[in-house]
Order: C-alpha cells, then sequence, then structure tokens
C-alpha cells in the first residue's frame, strides 16, 4: 500500500459484519465516519453481464480534490485489474461524485474507493455481488428499424449479387443477352435463398445463445429447505443446503464475527414475530439451531452466509413451525441456543415513531421525511432512558445495532447495519486477499485480527442506517440494539413512495 493511505475495513467505533442480505436488489451500501475522508458509497450493479454498475461516493467533509473506483474481481486480484476510473462531480450536489465501471464478470468484486482530500487520503473496499439477473428487451421502435435496414440490406445484397452476374461480362455499351438476363435473375434467387439460409442459421445461433443465458449464465438463487422437528420439549430448526449443481461449486464460508449464518424468520403474512438466530453447521450442506419461544405458524427464513470469495448471499425458504411441545426436555444431547439469539413478537401502532422497549425504555425514530424509492435516506433512531436522556447501548455481536426491513409483500428484505448492507465479512475477505501474498485460505484468526470491539460510552453515538429502499411499497422495520445486557426491539411501519419519473 502506498504512504499516505489507509485501508479502511472496519467502521468507524463500530464494526457491522454480518453476511451481506440481499433479497430484491443487489445494491451495495458502505458507509464510514472515519477520518480525514468519511464516505457513502453506493454500487448499483446492472443486471446484466458484462454491464456498466453506477456508482455514487457521497464525501461527508470538505477540500475534495480526487475520487477514483476501481472495479478487483476476487479470482483476478489487484494485480489483474484495470487501471482506476475518476469519478466526476454531480452538479447541484456538493461533494457527490459520480462513475460508471465495467463489471465483466460473474461472481464477487470489490470496488476501491480512494478519496485524495486536502486533509489526508482513505481508501474504502465495498464489496459487491456481479449478476445476471435479467435479459434486456429490444425497444419496439428500435425492432422495427433494425427490421427495415435488415430487409433494404437483403434486397440490396441480393440485387448487387444479380447485376454482378448479369452485367459483369457484358462488354461497354452493349445490352445483356437473354441468356444473361435469366442467368442473372437465378442468380438473385440463388443469393436470396443462400441469405435467408444465413439469416435461419444466425436465429438459430442467436436463440442458443439466448438459452444458454437464460439457463446457464442468469443467476438463479440457491435452493434450500427448512424444516422444525420436535425434540422433546425443544423445537429445533433445519436448514438444507438442495440445489446439486451448487454444491459442485460452493465455494466455504467464513465466520461473521464467529457466526458462519445469520438466520432471521419473519412469520407471515401479519409479520408480527421476529427472530434472529445463529444455527450451528452439521456436515456440509446442513445447520439446525434450537428455536426460541416463538408461536407457532407459517414463517419465512431468511439466511445470510459470505464464502471465501467474497461473494455473500441470502437463501430463503418456508417453513411452518409448530406449535411448543409439552414432552419430556432433551437428553444430554441438547442443542443449546446461540447466546446471541433474539426475538421479538408484536406490531407497531398505526403510523408511530415512537416504540416501548421495556423496562421504562423507548425507541425514537427521526423520519428523514418522505420516503422515496431509489433514493438515498438515513434511517437515524434514539434509545431513551425513562428520563429522557439517551441510554448506554452495548456492542450486539460487535455492532451498534441491527436492522431488518422487510416489504409487506416478502419482495424486499434486508440486513442492515451503523455502516449500510455491504458485508463487511467480505471486505475483510478482499483485504486479506488484496496483499502481496494472498493466503489459499481464509481462517477465521486472520478475520478476527481485522476489527475490535467498540470501546468507551456509547450513548452519545446516534444510531443509524445508510439505506436505499429498491421498490415502492409499505414496510416493516425491526432495529435491534443491547442495553443492560438484553437485546431490545424496536418494530415500526412506512410507506415508501414510487420515485417520480424524470
Amino acid at each position: 500500500m502506498r504512504p499516505g493511505r489507509s485501508l479502511l475495513l472496519c467502521a468507524w467505533m463500530l464494526a457491522p459484519g454480518a453476511a451481506l442480505a440481499h433479497v430484491g436488489t443487489l445494491n451495495a451500501i458502505y458507509e464510514t465516519q472515519a477520518p480525514p475522508a468519511p464516505v457513502r458509497v453506493i454500487i448499483r450493479p446492472p443486471g446484466v453481464v458484462p454491464g456498466l454498475a453506477e456508482i455514487d461516493v457521497r464525501v461527508l467533509t470538505n477540500g475534495v480534490q480526487r475520487v477514483t473506483v476501481l472495479p478487483v474481481h476476487w479470482r483476478a486480484g489487484l494485480a489483474g485489474a484495470p487501471p482506476p476510473d475518476v469519478a466526476v462531480p454531480v452538479k447541484g450536489e456538493p461533494n457527490l461524485y459520480h462513475a460508471e465501471l465495467w463489471l465483466m464478470a460473474r461472481g464477487a468484486y470489490s470496488v476501491h474507493v480512494t478519496v485524495e482530500t486536502s486533509h489526508g487520503t482513505n481508501t474504502v473496499i465495498v464489496p459487491v455481488n456481479s449478476l445476471a439477473t435479467s435479459r434486456l428487451p429490444m425497444p419496439g421502435v428500435l425492432g422495427g428499424v433494425l427490421i427495415a435496414l435488415g430487409s433494404l440490406l437483403f434486397l440490396l445484397a441480393i440485387t448487387i449479387v444479380g447485376a454482378a452476374v448479369r452485367d459483369g461480362v457484358v462488354a461497354p455499351g452493349h445490352s445483356p443477352t437473354v441468356r444473361q438476363l435469366w442467368t442473372g435473375r437465378a442468380a438473385v434467387g440463388s443469393a436470396a435463398v443462400l441469405l435467408a439460409l444465413a439469416l435461419s442459421g444466425g436465429r438459430a445461433w442467436w436463440n442458443a445463445s439466448d438459452r444458454d443465458y437464460r439457463l446457464n449464465r442468469m443467476h438463479r438463487p440457491v435452493q434450500c429447505s427448512a424444516a422444525v422437528r420436535v425434540d422433546g420439549a425443544q423445537r429445533l430448526l433445519q436448514l438444507t443446503v438442495q440445489t446439486n449443481d451448487t454444491r459442485l461449486n460452493w465455494p466455504g464460508l467464513v465466520p461473521d464475527h464467529g457466526k458462519l449464518m445469520h438466520v432471521f424468520l419473519v412469520r407471515e403474512p401479519d409479520m408480527d414475530v421476529l427472530a434472529h438466530i445463529h444455527p450451528a453447521r452439521h456436515g456440509r450442506w446442513d445447520f439446525e439451531a434450537a428455536l426460541p419461544p416463538l408461536p407457532a405458524g407459517s414463517y419465512r427464513v431468511y439466511a445470510d452466509v459470505t464464502h471465501e470469495t467474497g461473494f455473500s448471499q441470502t437463501l430463503t425458504a418456508p417453513v411452518a413451525v409448530p406449535p411448543a411441545p409439552t414432552g419430556s426436555p432433551p437428553g444430554p444431547g441438547r442443542l443449546e441456543p446461540d447466546p446471541d439469539d433474539s426475538w421479538f413478537t408484536g406490531r407497531p401502532a398505526a403510523g408511530a415513531k415512537t416504540c416501548e422497549l421495556g423496562d421504562g425504555l423507548r425507541m425514537e425514530w427521526e423520519s428523514p421525511g418522505p420516503l422515496v424509492a431509489a433514493r438515498e435516506t438515513t434511517l437515524t433512531f434514539r434509545v431513551l432512558e425513562p428520563a429522557g436522556q439517551p441510554a448506554r447501548l452495548e456492542p450486539y455481536m460487535s455492532m451498534l445495532g441491527h436492522a431488518a426491513v422487510r416489504r409487506d409483500d416478502g419482495a424486499v428484505f434486508m440486513h442492515l447495519h451503523p455502516a449500510g448492507s455491504a458485508s463487511v465479512a467480505a471486505q475483510q475477505v478482499f483485504q486479506i486477499r488484496s496483499g502481496e501474498r494472498p493466503p489459499k485460505r481464509i481462517t477465521p484468526e486472520m478475520l478476527e485480527k481485522l476489527c475490535q470491539l467498540p470501546s468507551g460510552d456509547l450513548s452519545s453515538h446516534p444510531l443509524s442506517f445508510p439505506y436505499e429502499f429498491p421498490k415502492p411499497g409499505r414496510y416493516r422495520l425491526w432495529v435491534q440494539v443491547k442495553t443492560n445486557g438484553r437485546v431490545r426491539t424496536g418494530v415500526f411501519d412506512t410507506e415508501v413512495a414510487a420515485r417520480p419519473e424524470r
């Protein structure tokens, strides 16, 4: 690393690190308040690969001199990366810079964002997944224009062939004979047949390429199954990765502050129950966790994992939770719940911006005003003591807080931290791999060295989450904090409007 540059992978004061939880969007958001150049980075990857990713860098200080962005594929590394691109200022938006980068391959990328200011220079790594999730449609007008031009070229081509055969052997000043006329007509017919066959072959090739893209290149979510089995008085959640072709290319997992998997359960359709649990691994494809005392019902499972490649993903599956058993306690083989498991039952009051947390504590949502889809915002919350002073928050799995965001129809689910939605576990992987001699395997010890627990009085720190709602609709937000050794959850509802068309 060049002198004067620091690679900032741990968020300021806290080190959020759960795996990226993306359902309904691939956008990555990362924010750090670390001096000398605090920044917020939003990466919107393309829906096709290769494709152009849009990158917005908002520098949260003055004196900006230059902002550069560099995409690095996990296989190529820094040695195989192109030169960085310079981000350009956005007119009318102070300290906002924009760039477009080509993501040429599928898989995990790290985008190195370097901000040069009069106060110093910082480089941050923002991981993002490059996946083909859509096919670009042909606009009707463009299709009509291309058909017209193609028809004209077809007619011109066969006309040129006919003229060449008919007139190519005619002496200057003479007219073609009847035989030459018929030979020219035969040449036009033969050329038309040959060109038609060529066009038919091209169409077959195009359809085959499109079919290969749809079946083999477009991203398909990893299939998994979820079930609950009863063992005495204990209910056990079992998750199994199912897709056979995925198993052949399933890179190893890396722990995120000691957890290989972070699972959220949301009861459907009312979204009145949330559980945040951490299964243990039993075999390569199986995970199991003891369920907390959740009410029975139909649930949706969201399981976050991060791979050694830096690729992070969310596995989803429905699961039916039976009523709590009344049998005898399990024997010595009882599966103990993870000490960081938490759960919540309840609904927010309609339109409420305050939520009671128990023991006189309350959480207030400082609403940023009307929320609009595809527009960056900051979700800010305060936890207050009964007398109104800020409560002292304790680290909950190395973080000041967690937030789960879900649209009412399940089309969007996001697991947020104070540093955004970007996976810090993936950031740690990319930092390790960006060294001069990257290791072949990532070990838990390597990840633990990169981040430290927060220290000092945390009551004065605001609890905020940078975010960008990907779609309009009605959302529910669960915000988890830890005070006095207990995890507490605030819950809020909000409406997100559609972005006005330009």
